[in-house]
């Protein structure tokens, strides 16, 4: 009998824009009303070797000693271990993965954020990302504004989330244009994050409905 590969979705967006709460609600939404088998991870991250490299990551973040392509190195390290000792097996036993933040925070942070070259983004992306590419990217979209009001401190410690107005403007509007352009040829869905939990999740639903009658 041929198990059917699981769907991998990730959940992207600015900090503060809900990503944590939807992809609690997404879980057991999908595990209780769909009966999908699910696992939540998040990136940088998600397993042991990840998580050292995510510390690092933010550790010379914070002592100003890493430059945009530095980072870019190291974070598709770390991808490539998720990957290959998570995500692909899991996907395998035709389980779901709900993960926040995939190779498309990369691009929007360390390329349009920092003024990466997105070519070699591309390129890393598509030479560790392989075949194993999202099924659907939700992007919760939140302005300038509401970030600003939202944000506070980080309980993960994500340096990049503290970083100035300017900084975090090239990252929202970076993500709105991968969204527009279809970046890597995913199936991007915009979510309105403006809204209150329950109205932003009516949205992040009903996509989680039409991908439950995909094959």
């Amino acid at each position: 009998m041929t198990i059917e590969r699981g769907k991998l979705i990730v959940f992207e967006g600015v900090g503060g824009s809900g990503k944590s709460t939807q992809i609690r609600r997404a879980k057991k939404y999908l595990r209780d009303e769909k009966e999908i088998d699910v696992l939540r991870t998040r990136e940088p991250g998600g397993v042991k070797g990840a998580e050292i490299i995510r510390k690092l990551i933010f550790d010379l973040k914070e002592a100003g000693i890493v430059n945009a392509d530095h980072q870019m190195a190291l974070f598709f390290a770390s991808r490539k271990i998720w990957l290959e000792s998570k995500i692909k097996p899991t996907l395998g036993r035709g389980k779901w993965v709900l993960t926040d933040r995939c190779d498309t925070s990369t691009n929007a942070y360390q390329g349009y954020g920092e003024g990466g070259n997105l070519a070699t983004i591309a390129q890393f992306s598509n030479f560790i990302m392989g075949t194993c590419r999202p099924d659907a990217v939700l992007l919760i979209d939140i302005s300038l504004e509401t970030f600003m009001k939202r944000r506070g401190v980080n309980p993960d410690g994500d340096p990049f989330d503290k970083m100035g107005p300017d900084f975090c403007l090239r990252v929202i509007e970076g993500y709105r244009k991968m969204a527009k352009d279809r970046w890597m040829d995913m199936n991007w869905y915009l979510i309105n994050g403006e809204g209150s939990i329950s109205e932003v999740w009516g949205e992040v639903r009903n996509v989680l409905d039409f991908l439950a009658t995909k094959k």
